[in-house]
């Protein structure tokens, strides 16, 4: 291939297709156990976020991209997250390094929109990507947790867990909307690289989210019920193709389940986890998918062993790497 020179222009939500076709090609390139969805590259452009997106073109062809992105009320305790990449044919040439360089620059243009004199820049980086590993260290990120992700065949009987009776499963309705905030940003956000969340993101979040398959688990001991675990989900493909060529979007993907400090070794986790692969295969689909985050500490190692138990596999893992800008 005759390497030509890439030009680097903003990219903006117009942009959108463009940058799904690179991000997929990337994706099979890498054979990646998790598929993008166009309303996830939609979301990075929401107004709920300050964010810079760049792209190199050559020609009509979007080659590379890269995105700095957080929260528009973020005051200094809230990670900027860098994502993006580079298109198969494209690697080797030099552009990842120019777009590493130019995430950080970018980086430090969104801390100085938001008056921060500094900020710390996570980035994820898939265990398989060994270029990249050694390219993050190269810039001084350094490692911060790490997600293990997992997958079950939806194929496999479904065992039904015993819990407290006082405990029931419903789905996540406008009365848990404020309480199920909370306990994100209590138990994620507090103890690990997730951001905490307003009103207003927390609410864009669940509008990402599969509505039917959002989970909450209640304990009604007592004069009124309350919160004592929740489930987030979502839907993706796995490497499946329909008839038309396109991605047929056959897994259930657990976003996020959070048990609350009171609830935890009652089996609480297990019934969420049960009711939603009851729910997802009702719907016709073949698996279940869920992260589990491991910090530095090693803290979370526990829980592989519980979705192991649950007959959970290994698929990949992820580690998220940190430095300041």
């Amino acid at each position: 291939m005759d390497v030509q020179t890439w030009q680097w222009k903003p990219l903006h939500a117009a942009n959108v297709p463009e940058i799904l076709d690179l991000i997929l090609r990337i994706e099979e390139a890498d054979d990646a156990s998790i598929r993008t969805s166009a309303s996830e590259v939609e979301s990075y452009f929401h107004d709920s976020h300050v964010w810079r997106a760049q792209g190199a073109w050559v020609g009509s062809e979007l080659v590379a991209f890269g995105l700095a992105r957080t929260l528009a009320d973020n005051s200094g305790d809230l990670p900027i997250t860098v994502s993006g990449g580079v298109a198969p044919e494209w690697r080797e040439h030099g552009v990842g390094q120019d777009l590493m360089e130019r995430q950080l620059i970018t980086s430090r243009a969104v801390a100085g929109e938001l008056g921060l004199d500094s900020a710390t820049v996570q980035m994820y980086i898939e265990s398989s990507q060994s270029v990249l590993i050694d390219l993050a260290r190269e810039f001084e990120f350094t490692p911060h947790s790490q997600f293990i992700q997992m997958r079950r065949s939806l194929d496999m009987p479904i065992d039904s867990v015993e819990t407290s009776q006082y405990i029931q499963i419903v789905k996540l309705s406008e009365d848990w909307i404020k309480d199920s905030r909370k306990a994100h940003n209590k138990v994620l956000a507090d103890a690990t690289s997730w951001t905490k969340m307003n009103s207003e993101s927390w609410r864009e979040r669940i509008s990402q989210m599969e509505e039917d398959w959002c989970l909450v688990a209640l304990d009604l001991f007592g004069d009124r019920p309350r919160l004592a675990g929740y489930l987030l989900a979502s839907r993706f493909t796995s490497d499946i193709e329909g008839p038309d060529g396109q991605p047929i979007y056959d897994e259930g993907y657990v976003e996020e389940i959070v048990v609350l400090p009171e609830w935890r070794g009652k089996h609480v986790a297990s019934s969420l986890i049960m009711t939603a692969m009851e729910r997802f295969k009702a719907d016709g689909l073949m698996h279940i998918g869920l992260d589990v985050i491991k910090d530095a500490n090693d803290e979370g190692s526990d829980l592989v062993t519980v979705f192991e138990h649950l007959d959970f596999q290994r698929v990949s893992e992820t580690y998220i790497v940190t430095t300041t800008v």
